[in-house]
């Protein structure tokens, strides 16, 4: 860990703190700032119940137990047969080496089309994670005209009340599969998302390093194994405090990144639904990502006006198309 103060102000600093990710991860930094406040006020931090490395003795010694086992055989088979590799037209050649160049492309969603998406949510005994996830699940396979798709997400893994304070890598990753059939309601999809995710979640601390070992998946430079996009839905609190002679909160700073060629977040708050699609720069440009953009918003309306509309029936932005697309090909390039 590295840490520097910078003061570009009278009454204004920079707290740059650098951490490998193997050793903190969301919820982590939210717990630091709220321990620096409590020590910046002159409290005394409450004693840790366990250590970091408890835990990683823990984990170590569950590999051996049939619970652990149980886990295992439910990923392989959630996964058995020829795994699909995701096609989405892309605006550029592949390089041979994954890249890691990236962007973040912002917007927002509105808000009848939002409470629309809650009232399915509540209605259908699902979550808003569930009903977005289904949604971002049908654009992919319209984009790619495939109906076995493999989209990863990541799970905080924190189970037991005595992880949630502790500083550490916790998070896992899931891939979870998704089989949208053109002649199913949006409905009905959603109950199948619904349990297909509740199950996953249910095994979500068998590690993904664990899994691709055991499926022997071949490995291609030009990709991440088992999954090409993730859904994110942020439900972390931002890192922000205010104190009586001081408030801070994070610095924004240009996005030059991407994990995966393609990623949606989504975040829910006070009301007001947000999302960003963090892409590869090598492989989109900018003007497929807004199109992309698009396409989803106009998915949530017409799924949140009716979601008893067939897979089949849910329409993209056609006079938006570049000239020859079709949902059912995959030979088209932005």
């Amino acid at each position: 860990m590295r840490v520097r103060l910078l003061q570009t102000g009278p009454e204004r600093h920079l707290l740059m703190y650098d951490m490998h990710h193997i050793i903190s991860d969301g919820v982590s930094s939210s717990n630091i700032v709220q321990e620096l406040v409590q020590l910046y006020e002159g409290q005394e931090l409450e004693p840790l119940q366990i250590q970091y490395k408890d835990y990683a003795v823990w984990q170590q010694q569950e590999m051996q137990r049939e619970s652990y086992q149980h886990r295992e055989h439910f990923w392989l088979e959630h996964l058995a047969g020829e795994l699909p590799v995701l096609n989405l037209p892309i605006a550029y050649p592949r390089p041979a080496v994954r890249s890691f160049e990236g962007a973040m492309y912002e917007f927002t969603v509105d808000v009848n089309v939002s409470e629309q998406l809650r009232r399915i949510a509540a209605q259908t005994g699902s979550t808003l994670y569930m009903v977005l996830l289904s949604a971002y699940t049908v654009l992919l396979s319209k984009y790619s005209g495939q109906d076995d798709l493999i989209i990863g997400t990541p799970v905080a893994v924190r189970l037991l009340p005595e992880l949630e304070p502790l500083i550490g890598m916790f998070v896992n990753t899931l891939a979870i599969r998704h089989q949208p059939k053109g002649n199913q309601t949006f409905h009905s999809y959603l109950q199948e998302a619904r349990d297909r995710t509740l199950q996953a979640f249910e095994h979500q601390d068998y590690p993904l390093e664990e899994l691709v070992e055991k499926l022997d998946v071949a490995r291609d430079a030009s990709r991440n194994p088992l999954f090409d996009t993730m859904f994110v839905l942020e439900n972390t609190e931002s890192p922000e405090a205010k104190l009586e002679t001081l408030s801070f909160s994070p610095y924004v700073r240009e996005h030059r990144i991407s994990k995966f060629d393609l990623t949606l977040s989504m975040s829910d708050e006070d009301g007001e639904m947000k999302g960003s699609f963090e892409y590869c720069t090598k492989l989109f440009g900018t003007d497929a990502i807004e199109r992309l953009t698009r396409d989803l918003i106009a998915i949530l309306s017409q799924v949140g006006i009716n979601p008893d509309l067939l897979l089949s029936e849910i329409q993209l932005n056609k006079d938006e198309q570049p000239e020859g697309f079709s949902p059912d090909s995959i030979d088209f390039v932005f």
